[in-house]
């Protein structure tokens, strides 16, 4: 019949000889094996040992129908429940009053009580809030949170009541009493028949031992709930997508996120059929937190995007409050920090404008606390220490406020544990230490969950870093791997192993740290869970090299770490989209001491090793500015290239320079290194030098001995053997390559003084972020056609700050004298339509833009600008590439107007960026802002030698910069602000 639950048919109740099976499991205890019921329809407690003498012949009736105060009813049959009876009834005004208010629940049309009877969600067009009514368990810190119910409780004591009680009780975080109040609403309901209504209670009562942990109680309800659905005849959409909703938080919760995920889709396609579009919405917002969990960041952020408007178009709602949350979450995790500012704070106004809310509110103060601590982060990346420290405050204040009005031991647990992190981070120990006790007084009460085993290794990694009852770290993460492996959940298995084999790697305890590390890598591998997989094996690489700083093991798990770096690309930013503001901690380490080892023992295998890492680091730091793929990589034969070509690979080190040096026609790499020069004095003397070449106040004496020190570090140790080379027929070096390190890209390396004269007067010098990276393909000289575009003072200039350009007119006017073939885009005509329509239109091989533009670090502030607004670093992908695809790409792309950006040592990686993700296979843009008269005549001379084509393009530029130095020497055009911010990047033939 399917009438009881599904644990009452145990196999061990097989032969039970009750024909209907109607009682619970409960009823059958030993001791009622006497019991003389033929139909065993009450539950056990009907024959308490009080009521041994109850004349009632059926014994239908629950219990509480006989209570004393009742004894002289004149019950028939003893049919109805107990409210049937309540005096309040009798006079009843709609009819006969007999049935539980819901039974009129279709049929409320023509009810003589008006509106005021039922719960407000009866009256919706739906009641897909219903859908989203639990509480997401977040799988980081950082929390995704659902919809909540806001819900008014009737003052009927019937099983509708009951209820509306047990949500209140969710709502406040009184799980287990939620619990209790809807088992008994479970059995009302099995009692009167309503198959309907007990499944769609059953998965709020599966929700509620989720929350306590009970994660195989909350699949018996889930199972029963479904197993009643499915024997109906009738479709009842609603109530199966409500369901399914509940399923699916068990399913993600217990670490099945891909199952969840299908399972939510189904909930969808159950509501678009019940055509109730709020509940699409809620289960849509479900579907992205699953994706988000199998690291779908990319098509989670799609379908935020599809349901954003729909959102904004909402009422008030926690719906509304909890779906603009997440979308902020996903902009945080895109990248788009100030949009994810913006929508959480929307959400956070939603939810103060709804009733008390207290949990809600905590759920979003958490979040905005995340996204500001990330502008506080990116702050810092930016050296503004002010605004830093203000994102820092802010976000500490809504941790603490989340922390004090938060109803549920997770979200308050959540908070704290990043507000300890960010003490720490920002070294306000003192404070950091007194969240200790709190924090370890409630942690250890978490119901077992991903969530709980998460908590446990964010605690142990701040502890470690706070160096403070670091002998409490085994036991609770030993507790949670206990948890881990009692949910099946491999994942927070692996990472609570790896964090247990970090504390012993920190108290070098080696033997434990490896053999954990190695159980951590093993479950990471079997899950093909790369992005957790190089994390161990970079630690074990630690952990042998601690030993043996040559180790050929460590060697082998270092390579491994890179390797699965390497494989993961841009789907490493996917998988963990922190990595964007963690990069340089928890990624470039991984590379730069695997060089570090290498280097220690530099034979030509370990020297081609270190090169060919280096090479995969610039690709990876590309790779995360853009945070996807964008650099396509092929392996370049140098020699085959250009035979008079070096190439230079300076090597930051923590505690040395290395130098790497391919020399044309030679097998072996060179190598050189200056020990002692650590990575602060190269940093320091960056800053010296980009100072003294971009203030035109600084005396030239000031500037050259600026440039000596760099060039003592990176050409002094191999000058000797550029000078003395010499290929069989006698032809000298002529151009020198870098592929440049970390702050040494926001230098002109043809900058650098030999104490006689500057490195451009030796060689022509051109910067690559990669050989991977150049296209081959030179520029054809005879046959140069231009789109020369530009804007003296365009509307887009004064909002960016910039200032007029005034002589950009006479910069393209005398270009175009020198070119057969160009087309001109000036001012208001300077526009991406029109120029993605002339290379759409004709086969352009260059493209000349004098406009202002940023280059930066950060993908956002990385940017070039039009007559009427900014050209992203992403767009320019799709304004120079022609639709036609018989036309080939541009191949010098020349931006005259441009700087990197102030105090932000990395800013020439979006120069970089730009270069790569226009796919010119040459771009000439300068590092600072400089005059733009000089401009004007430094790009007049520099196409005169462009045009001739028995030189490249390195040596047309070092032509231009000689002549500056040589033939302006009444002028100030012969400093090297005026001619060392033009920079050659990638193909210079």
């Amino acid at each position: 019949m399917g009438i009881l639950p599904v644990w009452y048919y145990y196999p061990t109740r097989k032969n039970h000889s009750c024909a209907m099976g109607i009682l619970p499991v409960w009823y059958y205890y030993p001791t009622r094996k006497n019991h003389s019921c033929a139909m065993g329809i009450l539950p056990l407690w009907y024959y308490y040992p009080t009521r041994k003498n109850h004349s009632c012949g059926m014994g239908i009736l629950p219990l509480w129908y006989y209570y004393p105060t009742r004894k002289n009813h004149s019950c028939g049959m003893g049919i109805l429940p107990l409210w049937y009876y309540y005096t309040t009834r009798k006079n009843h005004s709609c009819g006969m009053g007999i049935l539980p208010l819901w039974y009129y629940y279709t049929t409320r049309k023509n009810h003589s009580c008006g509106m005021g009877i039922l719960p407000l969600w009866y009256y919706f067009s739906n009641i897909s809030i219903l859908a989203i009514l639990g509480l997401i368990l977040s799988l980081s810190i950082h929390a995704i949170q659902p919809v909540k119910a806001q819900l008014s409780i009737p003052p009927q004591n019937t099983a509708l009541a009951l209820v509306e009680a047990g949500k209140n009780h969710y709502d406040a975080g009184q799980f287990s009493a939620a619990v209790r109040t809807l088992q008994q609403a479970v059995q009302s309901y099995e009692i009167s028949g309503d198959k309907i209504k007990q499944a769609q209670t059953l998965s709020w009562l599966s929700l509620a031992y989720q929350k306590l942990g009970q994660w195989q109680a909350a699949a018996t309800a889930i199972n029963t709930s479904l197993s009643l659905l499915n024997s109906q005849n009738g479709k009842n959409e609603q109530v199966h997508a409500q369901v399914l909703n509940a399923q699916g938080r068990l399913q993600l919760a217990t670490g099945k996120a891909e199952t969840a995920l299908e399972t939510w889709r189904q909930a969808e396609i159950f509501y678009a059929q019940a055509r109730d579009e709020v509940g699409v919405l809620g289960s849509q917002i479900n579907q992205a937190e699953a994706m988000q969990a199998l690291g779908l960041y990319r098509r989670a952020e799609k379908l935020f995007a599809q349901i954003e408007q729909k959102l904004q178009a909402q009422p008030d709602s926690s719906l509304k409050a909890t779906g603009l949350r997440n979308l902020g979450k996903m902009l945080r995790l895109a990248g788009d920090i100030d949009e994810s500012y913006r929508i959480l704070t929307l959400s956070l106004a939603v939810v103060q404008r709804l009733p008390k809310s207290p949990q809600l509110e905590s759920e979003t103060l958490l979040s905005l606390g995340n996204t500001e601590r990330t502008l506080a982060k990116r702050a810092a990346i930016f050296n503004d220490e002010q605004a830093g420290n203000n994102y820092t405050q802010k976000a500490l204040d809504r941790y603490q406020k989340a922390v004090a009005i938060s109803s549920s031991t997770l979200t308050r647990l959540q908070a704290q544990l990043n507000q300890l992190s960010l003490l720490i981070e920002i070294n306000q120990i003192s404070d950091a230490q007194s969240l200790l006790p709190p924090i370890l007084s409630q942690i250890s009460t978490l119901h077992a969950s991903r969530e709980s085993v998460y908590a446990a290794v964010n605690f142990a990694e701040s502890l470690l870093k706070l160096e403070s009852r670091e002998s409490d770290i085994p036991t609770f993460l030993n507790a949670a791997i206990q948890q881990a492996e009692s949910l099946q959940d491999k994942r927070a298995q692996s990472y609570a192993l790896g964090m247990l084999g970090k504390f012993y790697e920190k108290t070098q305890d080696w033997s434990k740290a490896k053999n954990l590390t190695q159980a951590a890598l093993l479950i990471a591998q079997q899950l093909n869970a790369s992005d957790i997989a190089y994390q161990w094996q970079w630690q074990i690489g630690r952990i042998l090299q601690s030993n043996l700083p040559t180790n050929s093991e460590a060697i082998a798990y270092y390579k491994a770490a890179v390797n699965t770096l390497n494989n993961l690309r841009s789907d490493l930013v996917s998988l963990n989209p922190e990595i964007q503001f963690s990069f340089r901690e928890t990624v470039e380490p991984v590379y730069r001491e695997l060089v570090d080892l290498l280097l220690r023992s530099p034979t030509q295998d370990n020297l081609i090793q270190a090169r060919n890492v280096m090479e995969s680091l610039q690709l990876a730091e590309l790779d995360n500015f853009f945070r996807d793929a964008c650099a396509k990589s092929d392996p370049v034969n140098i020699d085959e290239l250009d035979k008079q070509a070096a190439i230079i690979y300076p090597i930051i080190l923590k505690n040395r320079l290395e130098i790497i040096v391919k020399l044309p026609g030679k097998d072996n790499l060179h190598h050189y290194t200056n020990q002692g020069v650590t990575e602060a004095q190269v940093d320091e003397a960056v800053r010296e030098l980009r100072i003294a070449l971009t203030q035109r106040s600084i005396s030239l004496s000031e500037i050259k001995a600026a440039a000596k020190q760099l060039y003592e570090w990176l050409i002094k140790p191999l000058s000797a053997d550029l000078e003395n080379f010499a290929q069989p027929n006698q032809k000298p070096l002529k151009t020198l390559v870098f592929v440049l390190d970390g702050s040494l890209r926001n230098i002109p390396p043809a900058a650098l003084y030999t104490g006689k004269q500057y490195l451009i007067e030796q060689y022509a010098v051109v910067v690559t972020p990669g050989l991977q990276l150049i296209n081959p393909q030179p520029l054809l000289r005879k046959n140069i056609r231009a789109i020369l575009a530009g804007a003296a003072n365009a509307p887009s200039f004064e909002p960016e700050g910039f200032s007029p350009i005034d002589n950009v007119t006479v910069e393209l006017e005398a270009i175009q004298k020198q070119l057969d073939q160009s087309e001109k885009l000036e001012n208001q005509d300077f526009q991406q339509e029109k120029i993605q329509k002339q290379i759409n239109d004709a086969p352009y091989n260059v493209v000349h833009i004098a406009t202002h533009g940023k280059f930066s670090s950060n993908l956002q502030n990385t940017f070039l600008l039009d007559w009427n607004q900014r050209i992203n670093v992403r767009d320019l992908d799709n304004l120079l590439r022609s639709k036609n695809p018989t036309q080939n790409s541009i191949q010098l792309l020349i931006l005259s107007a441009c700087q990197t950006a102030l105090g932000d040592k990395r800013a020439a990686l979006g120069l970089a960026g730009v270069a790569i993700r226009a796919g010119a296979s040459s771009t000439l843009a300068t590092l600072w802002q400089v005059n733009d008269a000089s401009t004007a005549e430094f790009m007049t001379r520099f196409y005169q030698q462009l045009k001739n084509p028995q030189i490249t393009k390195a040596e047309a530029l070092r032509n231009t910069q000689i002549a500056f130095l040589t033939d302006y020497s009444q002028t100030d055009y012969n400093r090297p602000y005026h001619w060392a911010a033009f920079t050659l990047i990638g193909n210079w033939l």
